[in-house]
């Protein structure tokens, strides 16, 4: 079921509890945040059937992430976070993939990579 179903029902309900910090994101949260993503995307000019990638550590923005794409009709490709530079610009490259998300500390070498493929 699609989150802002259940965000009309029990907006308050915890949709995200993060384990090791006991973070907590409601359904309502978490549709107003995937909301925003969606129309972050096509600010960027992606349409549905293009794709993005994840490069995330485990974090609750993830599920955001991947509602976000979702909503706008998006695909969307994980990587791990333990593969090198060169295998991370494999997928990127096979993939396609017009967007990189990745997590601050994973930016930095990757993005250079990112670029020279042409990913935003």
């Amino acid at each position: 079921m699609h989150p802002s179903v259940i965000a009309l029902n029990s907006p308050e309900k915890p949709a995200i509890i993060m384990a090791g910090s006991g973070d907590t994101v409601s359904y309502a949260q978490l549709d107003a945040r995937s909301n925003q993503g969606a129309q972050m995307f096509r600010r960027l000019g992606l349409e549905r059937g293009d794709v993005i990638a994840l490069l995330l550590d485990n974090v609750r923005e993830f599920l955001e992430i991947v509602w976000a794409a979702q909503r706008a009709g998006l695909y969307y490709v994980c990587i791990s976070t333990r593969l090198v530079a060169d295998e991370v610009g494999f997928i990127l490259g096979d993939s396609e993939a017009k967007v990189l998300i990745a997590g601050n500390d994973l930016a930095v070498d990757i993005a250079r990579q990112a670029n020279d493929l042409g990913v935003t």
